[in-house]
């Protein structure tokens, strides 16, 4: 359970990285402080949820492609996982508002960034495997 929260804390926190870098990604809720950082942990739950229970498929229906691009299908797969977070956030009206494919496909290379630095730093056992 730990881990999982720690995990949706550095989603969130990538998150929060590609709103204050791309003018397409931006968080659709407002109020406090606080209420603005719930927000973003709760959409980097809903992330790494996402990416927990439909990434393995498309990874699956998608290898010919990553095997033809060596391995750059990825960034695609995590712009589709950005979308999809963005589609289910907005459901919940505190959505992580991505306007476009491009938008997308930076943020989830922003988000993978944010992801593999702070794995650098987190104990092995909170790391992505």
């Amino acid at each position: 359970m730990m881990k999982l929260f720690v995990r949706a804390l550095v989603n969130a926190l990538g998150l929060w990285v590609c709103v204050q870098l791309l003018s397409g990604v931006s968080l659709s809720g407002s109020g406090s402080t606080l209420k603005i950082v719930i927000y973003y942990v709760i959409a980097g739950a809903i992330l790494g949820i996402v990416n927990f229970l439909v990434r393995p498929f498309l990874v699956i229906l998608s290898l010919p492609l990553y095997i033809m691009t060596l391995g750059l299908f990825f960034v695609v797969v995590n712009a589709a996982m950005l979308g999809l977070t963005s589609w289910l956030t907005g459901a919940l009206s505190i959505g992580i508002v991505v306007n476009g494919f491009q938008a997308a496909l930076l943020g989830g290379i922003i988000i993978g960034l944010v992801n593999v630095v702070v794995d650098a730093f987190l104990p092995v056992e909170y790391r992505r495997h």
